[in-house]
C-alpha cells in the first residue's frame, strides 16, 4: 500500500523547497479566500433581503434558505481554518520567522464571528413560526456584524498573503 501524505520533516526542507510550498499554500488560500468571500458576501445581501421584507410568507421562506447557507458557509469556513491552522499559519510563520502567536488576533477574530453566526443559527431554531419582521431583523443583525468581522479578516489576510509573495517575488522566488 502506498503512503500518499507522508509527514514532512522541516528541518529537512531546503529553503527553495520551503519557499515552493509557502507559494502553493498561497495560491490555495487565496482561491479558498475568493469562494468563502462569495459565500459571505451572499448570505450578507440576503440578510439584507430579509431584513427588508415585509410580506411574512417570502421572509419565513428566505429566512430558511438563509439558514441553509450558513450552515454550508460555515462547513466550508471550517475546513478552511483548519487548514490554514495545520499548514498555512506555520508555513507563514516559519517564513517570516515569527512565532505562530502572531496569528492569535485572526483566530480571535473568527471565533467572534463564528459566535455570530452560531447565535443566529440558535436563534432561527428556537423561534417560533411564523416570524415576524421585527424578529427576523433582530436575527439577521447577527449575520451583518459576522459578515463585518470576517470581510475585515479576509482583507487583512489577503495584504499578508500578498507581503508573503513580494518577499519571496524579492528574494527570486
Amino acid at each position: 500500500m502506498v503512503k500518499l501524505h507522508a509527514a514532512i520533516d522541516p528541518d529537512a526542507l531546503t529553503e527553495e523547497m520551503r519557499e515552493r510550498m509557502l507559494e502553493s499554500s498561497v495560491a490555495r488560500a487565496r482561491q479558498e479566500h475568493e469562494a468563502l468571500k462569495d459565500e459571505l458576501r451572499s448570505i450578507y445581501d440576503q440578510a439584507c433581503v430579509v431584513r427588508n421584507d415585509s410580506e411574512e410568507k417570502r421572509l419565513n421562506r428566505e429566512i430558511r434558505q438563509l439558514h441553509d447557507c450558513v450552515k454550508m458557509f460555515m462547513r466550508h469556513w471550517s475546513a478552511h481554518t483548519k487548514w490554514e491552522d495545520s499548514e498555512l499559519y506555520p508555513q507563514a510563520a516559519s517564513y517570516l520567522g515569527a512565532e505562530p502567536d502572531l496569528f492569535l488576533l485572526m483566530e480571535q477574530e473568527y471565533e467572534l464571528a463564528d459566535q455570530y453566526l452560531r447565535t443566529f443559527l440558535r436563534a432561527l431554531e428556537k423561534v417560533e413560526y411564523p416570524i415576524g419582521q421585527e424578529e427576523a431583523r433582530k436575527m439577521t443583525s447577527y449575520l451583518i456584524q459576522a459578515y463585518a468581522v470576517l470581510n475585515n479578516r479576509f482583507r487583512e489576510e489577503d495584504e499578508i498573503m500578498l507581503d508573503l509573495t513580494d518577499k519571496s517575488n524579492a528574494y527570486g522566488f
